[in-house]
């Protein structure tokens, strides 16, 4: 069984919802197709959700009429009558409770998460239907389900976390029937529902995320993840002329990827996947012949696969003078970052066992806030907090080599060679990623030269296994 997630740029217009339905009825049954709302659908509604809560019904209408017409452009491409129709009266509805839910806001004069989650689940909720409708609309039985009847979450609004189990029971009841009955499923991305059935929502990557929860719940053999790009990159493509796809990583090589700046998966993603050695296959709607990468359990090599940067963020030093008095600060700044809601990156302990090093997000008033916080919460002891600003981190990432003194030695001389100041270092016992953190900068320039003393001179690999697409998706374009 297959899961395809279909990101808002691969399903933008009548034309993208109708290639996307195409690719997902090559795949062999069954499959479930999880979607995204169709790009710039997300920005416009919370557009409308913020005039409704400020009372400018005139912003309002506007953000209103480009979600309109953006679903009504998509159920255009659907040529028989009785499917657009269909798939009109579940637009209509929803689009309706929409209106329903800004009147709410309007009248309470605010806009809180519950209503935000609430609101911004009407986007997948079209185009689940208007992908379902196109499916049908090419010969074939499809059904689009909401997964806020699926997705158990906890009842955090904006950032809800996956009751996986729940998640389970409640896919083999109502997604598992459909499947087994002969339909394809669509999926809406990103939303489900918390404790008192209340619409939630994943957050960052959520809709990747919905696709390897459903997976797992549904013991799939295989994720794909279509988007605008054809694979994991070996760096980011804007900085680094010459990237190229990678054609296999393993979970743990996608997660560092991930944590410390690529944006084609969030770390989240991965997890449910792991748990089940489900392989991940993240491929382009643009170029679908093209084999994109897989991320598996294991993916042996003895290179670095890939260069990447996290900016924007503080690297932040603390000092005691005594050893016995470094738990006690160190869990207080633990703490305190918690509350605040602040990510540390990365932790390392000097060799004297008295300072304490974090890399963290940075914050509201930078560095002076931060040691200000900090500072407060550590009056008992003799601690001292020092803050570099501006700072990011460069990862280098490929198992096995990264925990080579060679490829550690490359990199400190490569970073001499373009007289890039190294703030902090780390190799990490794990051998996945070599960890330096630089002034923000110079990163994009470290990020070249490592990426060309690194992975540039390399032949490029053999393409990743593909069992059954490439045939498949070649007979794709004759689908309906």
């Amino acid at each position: 069984m297959i899961v395809l997630k279909f990101g808002g740029t691969s399903v933008g217009s009548a034309a993208r919802v109708r290639e996307a339905a195409r690719i997902a009825l090559s795949q062999p049954a069954p499959r479930v197709a999880v979607v995204s709302a169709a790009s710039g659908v997300t920005n416009a509604l919370l557009e409308a959700a913020r005039a409704a809560a400020r009372g400018d019904r005139t912003a309002r209408a506007a953000a209103v009429l480009v979600i309109h017409d953006k679903h009504d452009e998509i159920l255009g491409g659907i040529e028989s009558p009785l499917q657009r129709k269909l798939a009109w009266n579940v637009v209509n509805e929803v689009q309706n409770v929409l209106d329903a839910t800004l009147d709410e806001v309007e009248e309470a004069g605010g806009l809180s998460d519950a209503f935000s989650d609430r609101i911004v689940s009407t986007g997948e909720k079209c185009l689940a239907t208007l992908m379902a409708a196109t499916m049908r609309d090419l010969g074939h039985e499809a059904e689009a389900v909401f997964t806020d009847s699926i997705i158990a979450t906890d009842g955090r609004h904006g950032s809800a976390r996956p009751d996986r189990a729940r998640t389970r029971e409640h896919a083999e009841h109502l997604v598992q029937p459909l499947l087994e009955a002969g339909n394809t499923v669509v999926a809406t991305g990103f939303i489900g529902f918390g404790p008192d059935g209340a619409t939630t929502t994943l957050g960052r990557g959520g809709s990747d995320y919905s696709a390897t929860l459903l997976g797992a719940a549904l013991d799939a053999d295989e994720v794909q993840i279509w988007t605008d790009v054809p694979g994991v990159l070996s760096a980011d493509p804007r900085a680094v002329t010459s990237a190229r796809v990678v054609p296999e990583i393993s979970y743990d090589e996608a997660q560092e990827l991930a944590h410390f700046g690529a944006k084609v998966l969030h770390p989240r993603t991965i997890r449910p996947a792991v748990a089940l050695d489900i392989p991940v296959r993240i491929l382009s709607t643009f170029l679908p012949n093209e084999p994109g990468t897989v991320v598996m359990r294991e993916a042996p090599s003895d290179r670095i696969k890939a260069v990447t940067a996290l900016k924007g963020l503080i690297l932040m030093t603390l000092d005691v003078p005594e050893l016995e008095d470094l738990a006690p600060a160190a869990s207080a700044v633990f703490r305190v970052m918690h509350e605040q809601g602040v990510e540390i990156l990365n932790v390392s302990q000097a060799s004297s066992r008295r300072r304490m090093t974090y890399i963290v997000d940075a914050v509201t008033g930078g560095c002076a806030n931060l040691q200000l916080l900090l500072e407060a919460n550590l009056d008992d002891l003799e601690a001292t907090i020092t803050c570099h600003e501006h700072v990011a981190v460069l990862a280098a990432v490929g198992s096995g080599a990264a925990g080579t003194a060679a490829s550690m030695s490359r990199m400190l001389t490569v970073l001499n060679r373009e007289k890039v100041r190294v703030l902090a270092l780390n190799q990490q016992t794990s051998s996945v990623a070599m960890i330096s953190v630089v002034d923000e900068c110079d990163a994009a320039r470290a990020v070249a030269a490592l990426h060309d003393a690194f992975i540039r001179p390399v032949v490029a690999t053999s393409r990743a296994r593909r069992p059954r697409r490439t045939a498949l998706l070649s007979e794709s374009l004759r689908v309906g």
